[in-house]
């Protein structure tokens, strides 16, 4: 049995070839806007301190480009071990900025503290991330525990320069 196998022209395979051209170019220009709005799409954030304590208020404020007024920004902040600390969402203004302050538990251990911000932009997802720090001081009240220290040894010598007389008074030889 003979059969025929018949291939298309060189003239019809290069109109193939044109309209699919074509077509990957209406594809790839109708995706470009997409493209450039996603680039000027960003949230800043910022904080009034760079190092933050137990305790401590922390003032975050941020802005949302390319956004619409009253876009709703939602902030995460966790701790070092990525336990939430804080949940809230956050409306922008119409310039496209917020703030949000809240105080680190007095229980907070020394590390960092990782800020995260997110919104949707014209239908694409925007995160921006800050790790602010909580050093924990060595001596976090040095000054009224030393004032009380040295008060007590005063009042303990005085007291004990009267019961016990050879002792003198404190100073002396």
């Amino acid at each position: 049995m003979n059969c025929r196998i018949s291939s298309a022209s060189p003239r019809v395979r290069a109109g193939w070839l044109s309209a699919l051209a074509m077509a990957a170019v209406f594809v790839l220009a109708a995706g470009m806007p997409h493209c450039w709005a996603q680039a000027d799409q960003s949230i800043t954030l910022n904080t009034t301190k760079s190092y933050y304590g137990p305790g401590d208020t922390v003032e975050l404020v941020g802005s949302v480009t390319g956004g619409a007024p009253g876009q709703l920004v939602a902030i995460q902040v966790r701790d070092l071990k990525g336990d939430l600390i804080l949940i809230r969402t956050v409306q922008a203004d119409q310039n496209g900025n917020f703030g949000l302050s809240f105080k680190i538990p007095p229980t907070e251990t020394s590390g960092d503290l990782n800020i995260t911000a997110s919104a949707r932009v014209s239908g694409f997802p925007i995160t921006q991330n800050k790790i602010v720090s909580t050093p924990v001081p060595e001596f976090p009240s040095a000054g009224p525990a030393l004032a009380a220290g040295v008060a007590s040894l005063v009042a303990f010598l005085a007291l004990a320069s009267r019961k016990f007389p050879r002792l003198g008074p404190v100073g002396r030889a």
